[in-house]
């Protein structure tokens, strides 16, 4: 198995994307012949001591410190998986605390691919337990909010799954919510 470089978490070895932020894996062959070599660079240390980076330092900090908001900002989305069918009050406060700090994450965030990604996915889900729960006012919404964010237009690598998924729910929940108003 080997470890997603965006998120850490385990991926398939023929994986192209991770499954959980979407991140594009690299090729089992690369990730093979390079892997101790790799994971020690990775993790700052090696069989000798700590791994010394030649880069420009300030620059590195900043986007060290970007990243950790990022990964920060989307533990929220991790957590609220565990709780789609237990809690789902829960899980929908925790999708909506991932939205509000990937957005946060960033003085420009929707410029960053990863964070489009990831909040695709986030209202993919978020509005699929609003759905289940009976809530398709509330799941409509959260799809404009998406759309009004431009992600409903994104033609990212990775993401065509949850933008389709999220514009065929849209029109199904409006089909649903027209076709309750025509019955009153």
């Amino acid at each position: 198995m080997r470890a997603c470089e965006q998120c850490g978490l385990s991926i398939g070895d023929a994986a192209t994307f991770c499954t959980v932020c979407g991140a594009r894996a690299d090729s089992p062959a690369a990730t093979t012949s390079a892997a101790p070599e790799a994971a020690a660079a990775q993790s700052g240390l090696s069989e000798s001591g700590p791994v010394v980076r030649q880069d420009d330092g300030a620059s590195r900090g900043r986007e060290d410190a970007s990243a950790r908001r990022r990964r920060a900002a989307a533990l929220p989305m991790h957590e609220a998986g565990q709780y789609e069918k237990t809690d789902p009050a829960r899980a929908t406060a925790l999708y909506r605390e991932a939205i509000l700090g990937l957005l946060e994450s960033a003085a420009d965030p929707l410029d960053r691919e990863d964070v489009r990604h990831d909040l695709l996915r986030i209202f993919d889900r978020l509005t699929l337990v609003l759905k289940r729960e009976g809530l398709p006012a509330e799941a409509l919404e959260e799809i404009e909010c998406a759309a009004s964010l431009g992600l409903l237009d994104c033609r990212d690598r990775g993401v065509k799954g949850h933008r389709e998924a999220l514009c065929k729910r849209q029109e199904s929940l409006r089909r649903a919510l027209d076709g309750a108003a025509l019955k009153l």
